[in-house]
């Protein structure tokens, strides 16, 4: 597993937290391929190597051209513009659940629903490349789990298009509401609403460095000058031997549904996975009145909760998710593919006290039976020889 761990030294903002992931090299030449393919105004890129507080960092920033002003969405335009993309499933469900967050917050601050929520700064087109292009880095850089420091909050008032306000401004505090803070110690906007919006969305549980070796570190600067150097952090690694690589926290996520059509939950099934659920499962119970309906269950990683409750409240018909937060013991396991007469299979390999346990990936198995015309158990006992050393 690929942790990055997030600390805000001068703060956080979309551009910095690409910055940084480029810097711990996410290759730029891919990351623009995908967000190409989001139909947005024309856009170019700006990077450039910076220095703050003695430290070299990379800036980053998407330009639009004349500003043409296509900044006023409402959440609905924002998840279509994702939808019509190629980014990968995963990544259009993790970009559509920090824009869920973003919209909920709002709708809270000014008393509506997220629905009816227009987006102004949060809503312009390199506001969204920002959310997509974190998407898309952690993809690359292989990463399945954020953690980050607590968040600092600079002092003063904030103008943003509805006027001047406290810092953070109401969108930011609401964001924020729950997660560690302290007092920056300065005046100036520290963490901005995309990135507290990308942050909580993708943090479970903000405040806590993990153990781990970092095999990279990245820096993303941001625009203003402060007393701290104003830089974001990032560093990628594995969890450190013994640190609990064997223990671990999920999200299990349910819903109870008695109206949907049988024929839907194959498709609603294939989104939740793809939004990062491990597992995902349907049980037959009983609700109010005695109505026969299904229980649709999904396990997670924490780090993955709000895409997989955004997957499950877009492709079926509940109206609520419940979450939990279990522990769980796993074991050691790695995967290789091994070259037979019948073509490649994937051994996965678990350590049970020391001991090996193997067995066949099923993908594997299945396809070549389908290729072969063959059943299943045919095939499975004939590769059963490449499961020794």
């Amino acid at each position: 597993m690929k942790i990055a761990y997030v600390e805000m030294i001068g703060g956080a903002s979309g551009n910095m937290l690409l910055g940084a992931l480029l810097d711990a090299g996410a290759p730029l030449d891919r990351l623009e391929a995908a967000l190409r393919t989001i139909p947005l105004e024309p856009w170019t890129v700006e990077q450039r190597r910076v220095e703050r507080g003695g430290i070299a960092a990379t800036y980053f920033d998407f330009v639009i051209p004349g500003d043409h002003g296509g900044g006023v969405r409402r959440l609905a335009d924002v998840l279509e513009l994702l939808q019509q993309s190629a980014l990968e499933p995963a990544q259009k469900q993790r970009a559509a659940a920090i824009y869920l967050r973003l919209a909920e917050a709002e709708a809270k601050v000014h008393g509506t629903t997220a629905d009816l929520i227009h987006f102004h700064e949060v809503g312009a087109a390199d506001a969204i490349l920002d959310v997509a292009g974190v998407c898309v880095a952690l993809d690359l850089l292989g990463v399945e789990r954020v953690e980050c420091s607590p968040y600092p909050l600079g002092r003063g008032t904030i103008s943003i298009h509805h006027g001047r306000y406290p810092n953070p401004p109401p969108a930011t505090a609401e964001l924020l509401r729950g997660a560690p803070t302290y007092d920056a110690g300065f005046e100036g906007e520290t963490v901005t609403p995309t990135g507290a919006a990308i942050l909580t969305a993708l943090v479970a549980q903000p405040g806590n460095r993990p153990a781990m070796q970092a095999e990279a570190i990245g820096y993303g600067a941001g625009r203003s000058e402060f007393v701290v150097p104003n830089l974001l952090r990032v560093s990628i690694g594995t969890p450190a031997a013994g640190a609990g690589g064997s223990a671990d926290s999920v999200a299990v996520l349910e819903a109870t549904i008695d109206d949907m059509s049988p024929q839907h939950y194959e498709l609603a099934v294939e989104r939740v996975l793809a939004a990062g659920a491990f597992d995902v499962w349907l049980l037959p119970v009983t609700m109010k009145k005695l109505r026969p309906a299904v229980l649709l269950g999904a396990v997670a990683p924490l780090e993955r909760e709000a895409e997989v409750a955004a997957a499950l409240l877009l492709h079926t018909s509940t109206l609520g998710v419940r979450v939990r937060t279990e522990r769980r013991y796993t074991l050691e396991r790695s995967v290789e593919t091994r070259e037979t007469p019948l073509g490649a299979v994937r051994v996965k390999t678990a350590l049970v006290d020391g001991l090996a346990r193997r067995t066949l990936e099923y993908d594997d198995v299945a396809r070549i039976a389908r290729e072969r015309d063959r059943p299943v158990a045919e095939i499975a006992e004939r590769l059963g020889e490449y499961l020794r050393p």
